[in-house]
């Protein structure tokens, strides 16, 4: 669930769905947000935003690439206030459509393979806490 969330390109909302998600799905949350900050940071944002810019415009070509951006900023300066907002929300709406796509085809196969791994790593720990506290509870009942 981190993984999938700290790659797809959801900024604003990354908190809210992992904690929605894992509510929902009896998952750790803690584990969940610590991935998500881990793989979705302020260094890889740029690289992840892009690789989504990328494979969304593979996906949708035409949609959002540097000509389209372009020209609908040619086409703000040409025209009045009322059209700037239309057009500036047809390029956003585009570019979103472009990033969600792109950021989504890149976090399922990267979510789906690093979920083996990264289930073993936390069952590892929750072992290990296990074992401590027999540990602890041993060496009190022992001093008892």
């Amino acid at each position: 669930m981190g993984v999938f969330v700290g790659i797809a390109p959801l900024m604003p909302l990354k908190s809210i769905l992992i904690l929605l998600i894992t509510l929902a799905t009896g998952s750790s949350t803690v584990a969940a947000l610590l991935v998500a900050t881990i793989i979705g940071n302020p260094l890889t944002y740029v690289p992840l935003y892009y690789l989504s810019w990328l494979v969304g415009n593979l996906l949708l070509p035409g949609r959002a690439n540097w000509e389209t951006l372009k020209a609908g900023l040619d086409r703000m300066q040409e025209v009045g206030w009322g059209e700037v907002f239309s057009v500036a929300g047809r390029i956003g709406i585009d570019t979103g459509l472009v990033l969600l796509t792109g950021g989504l085809v890149l976090a399922l196969p990267v979510a789906l393979l690093s979920y083996p791994a990264a289930l073993r790593i936390f069952l590892q720990i929750e072992r290990k806490r296990y074992e401590k506290h027999l540990l602890n509870k041993k060496v009190k009942e022992s001093a008892s």
